[in-house]
């Protein structure tokens, strides 16, 4: 039965499903199959590790549960609920690649079947493919579906605890002061809605805004008891941040203020003139303004539109995508713009920062187009093409038949033309982007020929993943330096690594790195000998002859 803040049912809907009834073995294949479909994509598009915010979070994790010394990125060093799943991958593959992609290739995957399931609870299961598809597919999301940032993280989570409240049996009469109905789960599953609201907070702290449509949900189906012990993993949770933030920073309200302050800082004229100053009707159409920028953009406005429509037309079917759009919408626009276009707080042409709200505009869209389909087969004469099936089972196929070909027609769609603009990107492995690992192997065949390797300071972070192997493991032994100009000078027999500096297709940071240490006398000349590069010429070694 779809679902929304009510729990009352109209006439003309369906008897409630029991949760339990949704989960049948061939319930189950579906999501197993989505999942193991998109880790096939996932790992065959690893990128490699981007040395800006996304290697800040492995280092703070290979640092934890020590501090992180003179850190800038207060606001990213103690979001634990990110610094310390890697931790984990750390203890057990070391600082690899590994360590670097697991937890967000977990994260997209959580996001996909978090949709898919809130889809099920809300519509049918063939909004719940759709939608999971359409949103992992969509371009901005799985560019960083395999980087180590936040955004992807608490999507997926809050995603989850929200599906998770959604499905939640309602409370009977009788059970109201327990919190359990006749076909509730028990506290297991507020406890789960708990935690994982929690993680999603120290994951993304914004996230916040959008917990009242899931506390809502909660409390219309199991009554105080149900938020009370929902409440109980979000309280302990909190105190565990604090009580971090205050042993490794000596002040229990670090990431807090480093939040509160975080976009208040000096920003280079060029990004400054993107966020600041603007009118103010910029900063309310920020999101369907960045979205039409992707190549899906059209689409994912519409189905955004669609949403907002429905909460128009119906109301209680459409509540919960509406209210998790307007939950976060208005905020982030208050904040990053409209209150102050002076001195925004958040840049919101980042459009990961939107991330938590794509399953609910899409969800929203794809559910008022399988309304309309319903509603469309319900008006319409049944052909009598097969004497032998009655009227009533026809018309009753074709209820499902028609707005899940509507519904999967657009998801292939949508996901067609996104594919097309990620598909083998040349920094991915299905694109070629492979070249550090080809040296990896190298260093691996002629360990102990140098005892140094230089490299920029962006390149040198990269590198650093690459000293381990793939699943852990030290693979050379090298010392890696950076090679700062003006600073200490390389010794004969030293390597140097070029990575990505002529067309910056791989590695952009890393190109404009080099290129301010090659400014440097001491990092060119013909005393640098290349020993070995890539085909491509985007991973170059240099040895310094005596």
């Amino acid at each position: 039965m779809p679902v929304g803040l009510s729990v009352t049912s109209s006439r003309r809907e369906d008897p409630p499903v029991s949760p339990s009834r949704r989960w049948t073995a061939p319930a189950r294949l579906v999501p197993g199959v989505l999942a193991l479909a998109w880790l096939a994509v996932l790992v065959t598009h690893l990128r490699t590790p981007v040395p800006s915010d996304q290697l800040n979070y492995l280092t703070a994790a290979a640092r934890f549960p020590h501090p992180v010394e003179g850190t800038t990125e207060m606001h990213q060093v103690t979001r634990f609920g990110v610094v310390v799943p890697v931790r984990l991958m750390i203890a057990v593959f070391g600082y690899s690649q590994a360590a670097y992609a697991i937890v967000p290739v977990l994260a997209t995957l959580s996001l996909l079947l978090g949709t898919y399931a809130l889809g099920t609870v809300l519509f049918a299961r063939p909004v719940g493919v759709a939608g999971g598809l359409i949103v992992v597919a969509a371009t901005p999301v799985f560019t960083d579906s395999t980087d180590l940032l936040p955004d992807v993280l608490a999507a997926g989570l809050f995603t989850c605890a929200l599906a998770l409240a959604a499905s939640t049996g309602p409370a009977s009469s009788g059970s109201a002061s327990t919190g359990r109905g006749a076909d509730a789960p028990g506290r297991a599953r507020f406890l789960a809605v708990g935690a994982l609201l929690g993680w999603s907070y120290l994951a993304r702290e914004f996230v916040v805004f959008m917990w009242p449509v899931a506390l809502v949900l909660l409390y219309r189906r199991a009554r105080l008891t149900g938020l009370l012990w929902a409440a109980l993993p979000v309280a302990v949770i909190v105190l565990a941040e604090l009580a971090l933030c205050w042993r490794l920073y000596g002040d229990p309200f670090a990431r807090l203020q480093a939040i509160m302050g975080h976009g208040q800082g000096p920003s280079r004229p060029d990004i400054a003139t993107t966020y600041r100053d603007k009118p103010r009707m910029m900063y309310i159409l920020r999101l369907p303004v960045t979205l039409r920028t992707y190549p899906e953009g059209g689409l994912l406005v519409t189905l955004l539109g669609l949403t907002l429509l429905g909460g128009l037309l119906r109301p209680r079917r459409l509540a919960v995508p509406v209210a998790a759009c307007a939950l976060l919408w208005v905020p982030l626009t208050l904040l990053g713009g409209v209150l102050d276009p002076s001195a925004p707080k958040l840049r919101l042409q980042l459009i990961r920062y939107w991330f938590p709200v794509f399953p609910a505009f899409v969800l929203g869209g794809l559910g008022l187009l399988w309304i309309a389909a319903v509603l469309l087969v319900d008006r319409v004469p049944v052909p009598r093409r097969a004497p032998d099936a009655p009227p009533l089972v026809r018309r009753a196929v074709l209820r499902v038949a028609l707005p899940a070909a509507v519904v999967l027609t657009l998801a292939a769609i949508s996901v067609g033309v996104s594919a097309r603009s990620w598909w083998r990107s040349p920094d991915t492995r299905a694109g070629g982007g492979t070249q550090m690992e080809a040296l990896r192997s190298w260093m691996r065949d002629h360990d102990g020929a140098a005892p140094r390797i230089w490299a920029d300071q962006r390149t040198s972070k990269v590198l650093m993943v690459y000293r381990q192997g793939a699943w852990g493991g030290r693979a050379w032994s090298a010392r890696v330096r950076n090679a700062r100009p003006g600073g200490e000078k390389p010794r004969p027999g030293d390597l140097l690594l070029l990575f990505d500096t002529e067309d910056g297709r791989v590695c952009p940071q890393c190109r404009a790195s080099a290129r301010a240490m090659r400014g440097d006398p001491a990092w060119t000349g013909p005393r640098w000998r290349q020993v070995y590069g890539t085909p491509d010429r985007v991973v170059r070694v240099y040895r310094l002859a005596p």
